[in-house]
């Protein structure tokens, strides 16, 4: 069940991109010549990366929800059911926490090349 569970994700996660595989947005960074265009590159593979996390975390929560309201009064089906819950809020915690610490380095390393 998992297996079928993580390939629709990942299918639903990828369907976008492989529509505009030849045709990429505007916004993707098309090579790098200096090093802010990096930090550009890395901003959007981040935000992609963030997104994604995202979306996981909200289909893992209505998955919790959707076992925990099927689980008829089964002790077992609801333990599962919170801890589902327990590991994606710490996941989204561990998200907020990435992304600060990522912003942080963003900002201490626009700061060594503009040499501020």
């Amino acid at each position: 069940m998992k297996k079928y569970f993580f390939a629709l994700l990942l299918g639903m996660l990828s369907t976008p991109y492989l529509l505009l595989a030849d045709e990429l947005p505007p916004n993707i960074p098309r090579g790098i010549r200096e090093p802010g265009q990096l930090l550009g590159m890395l901003r959007w593979v981040l935000n992609f990366i963030w997104i994604a996390l995202g979306i996981i975390v909200v289909i893992m929560l209505l998955y919790a929800g959707f076992k925990f309201i099927t689980a008829s009064g089964d002790t077992d089906s609801i333990d599962k059911a919170k801890e589902m819950v327990k590991y994606s809020l710490i996941g989204v915690v561990v998200m907020v926490l990435a992304g600060g610490v990522v912003q942080l380095i963003e900002n201490i390393v626009s700061e060594g090349i503009t040499g501020a």
